[in-house]
């Protein structure tokens, strides 16, 4: 992979680097279960020197074992929990953190480097009815959810900054549905929020109807409660 000239040297980051078949976006929780000795030691330098570690989604070859090849987009990730379990093995929670572009792979083994250039988040050019329209889709969706877990009085919560609601709301949507990887991975390099929002839209309408035939069909009768 050739370092793009527009990226001075001195704005490159060598972080350690996790391919999975998964997309992970900032903010969004990521469990894992790490049994591999090249990813127990490279877990456990994060963890021991309180560091982050990138993730990336494989483009092409195996998650365990062999080489793979990662998308150039990705996101760093930093452990918030940590079980540990019998010979080194480790159950975790760990919280995404920033974009980056994957400029240059520096080492593959036993564990792939990376060198990177973080990404600086815009909003772009809002359109503020795209704006209001993904903040109340998402705002049924969250109900929606909520009603499906038994909480269907809980309160929501959507953020008004159009940076933070792009990525929680990709985030809480990705992790709730199915979607392709590749989808996932189109949003994630989408470069301003407002494409972000605008990319969204559509997708969490489309998963309002999905998800609200199964609240009617799990909830035939949703009325105030006398009890």
């Amino acid at each position: 992979m050739n370092q793009p000239n527009q990226i001075p040297p001195d704005d490159l980051t060598e972080l350690p680097l996790f391919p999975l078949n998964l997309v992970l976006f900032p903010g969004m929780r990521l469990p894992l279960h790490i049994f591999e000795e090249r990813y127990k030691a490279m877990i456990g330098d994060c963890i021991d020197r309180e560091t982050p570690f990138g993730v990336v989604l494989i483009k092409e070859g195996p998650e365990v074992g062999g080489p793979a090849e990662p998308f150039r987009i990705g996101t760093s990730a930093r452990v918030t929990q940590v079980q540990r379990l019998e010979e080194g093995r480790m159950n975790l929670l760990a919280l995404g953190e920033r974009r980056f572009d994957l400029v240059e792979i520096v080492q593959e083994e036993p564990h792939m480097v990376g060198r990177i250039a973080y990404k600086e988040e815009a909003v772009g050019e809002l359109d503020s009815q795209v704006l209001s329209d993904v903040g109340q889709e998402y705002g049924v969706f969250l109900q929606h959810i909520a009603t499906l877990a038994g909480a269907w009085n809980a309160p929501v919560e959507v953020p008004e900054n159009p940076l933070n609601l792009s990525f929680e709301a990709v985030s809480t949507l990705t992790g709730s549905i199915e979607l392709p990887q590749g989808m996932r991975q189109d949003l994630l390099e989408v470069e301003t929020a407002s494409e972000r929002l605008s990319q969204l839209l559509p997708l969490l309408k489309r998963a309002n109807e999905l998800i609200s035939e199964q609240v009617d069909k799990n909830n035939p009768y949703r009325g105030p409660r006398l009890n």
